[in-house]
């Protein structure tokens, strides 16, 4: 990795962390970095962990072993978010969304996105009765950042339309909205192109981009789709077994033997057609 990184103190930092389901051993003693204003590549065959090390990082399920730590305040300590809960870790900058997309069905597109920021006062029923110019003037700034977000992932002509009657890419596309809406500092990605046709893939590859390059957040992402995650991200950490085999620069990973062997037992390089190389 080049030297802007080496000198950047790392924004996530997972340090020798493990998981056991009984005498299963899912995330193996797994140590790794995540640098901040990065689009991070996460990448390694079928069971080798991934999932499992994003639902230990965001607070989905406790380590057995193992600590992660997580700069939340921009400078200082980092903050120790060993096993802390999600709805913490979220309050803290650190978002994560799911292979299947959980959006509100019954509620429009932009409902969704102005559900998301917290404490608004429309939730307190003394608010609503003695100060409703407070509670509508929030709700129209929040329905401006709703409409902003929807406008920067291009699904502004959705914003009246159920949540339920849009495609599976508009429903990742919604899901990266609903993360921006937060102003998190760091998202982790699980296959946000799965069941993606081409067009909205290039539109949330790009919404990626640009969220990172303009907005300054800090990316982690998981896919299946090898020409999408080495064109978007950079560097790339490929996990076996539940362990970190290898990380670098795209060029660097596809390169190394030991990621060639782990996916394909030294047959063929990482994103030559051909190969099996999906991600769970």
């Amino acid at each position: 990795m080049g030297s802007s990184v080496a000198n950047t103190e790392p924004i996530l930092k997972v340090r020798d962390l493990v998981k056991d389901f009984g005498g299963l051993r899912a995330v193996d003693h797994c140590t790794l970095d995540v640098y901040p204003g990065r689009i991070t590549g996460l990448i390694g065959p079928n069971g080798a962990g991934k999932t499992t090390l994003f639902n230990l990082i965001s607070g989905a399920l406790a380590p057995t072993g193992g600590r992660v730590f997580f700069q939340s305040r921009g400078s200082g300590p980092m903050t120790d978010i060993t096993g802390m809960a999600m709805h913490r870790t979220f309050g803290l900058g650190l978002v994560r969304t799911f292979q299947i997309p959980r959006e509100m069905k019954r509620m429009t597109v932009l409902e969704n996105l102005m559900l998301v920021p917290a404490g608004q006062r429309g939730e307190r029923i003394w608010a609503s009765w003695f100060t409703p110019w407070r509670v509508a003037r929030q709700e129209r700034e929040i329905e401006a950042r709703a409409l902003e977000a929807l406008g920067f992932v291009k699904l502004s002509h959705l914003a009246d339309e159920l949540a339920a009657n849009i495609s599976t890419g508009q429903k990742k596309l919604l899901e990266l909205a609903r993360t921006l809406m937060s102003e998190p500092k760091l998202v982790l990605l699980d296959e946000p192109t799965a069941g993606v046709n081409r067009t909205l893939m290039a539109q949330l590859s790009l919404s990626i981009h640009l969220a990172s390059a303009q907005r300054g957040v800090t990316f982690l992402i998981i896919d299946h789709d090898m020409d999408v995650l080495m064109s978007l991200c950079d560097p790339v950490i490929v996990m076996a077994n539940g362990a970190v085999i290898s990380q670098g620069t795209p060029s660097q990973v596809q390169a190394d033997p030991q990621v060639i062997d782990a996916y394909l037992g030294g047959r063929q390089p990482v994103g030559q057609p051909g190969g099996n190389l999906g991600v769970a």
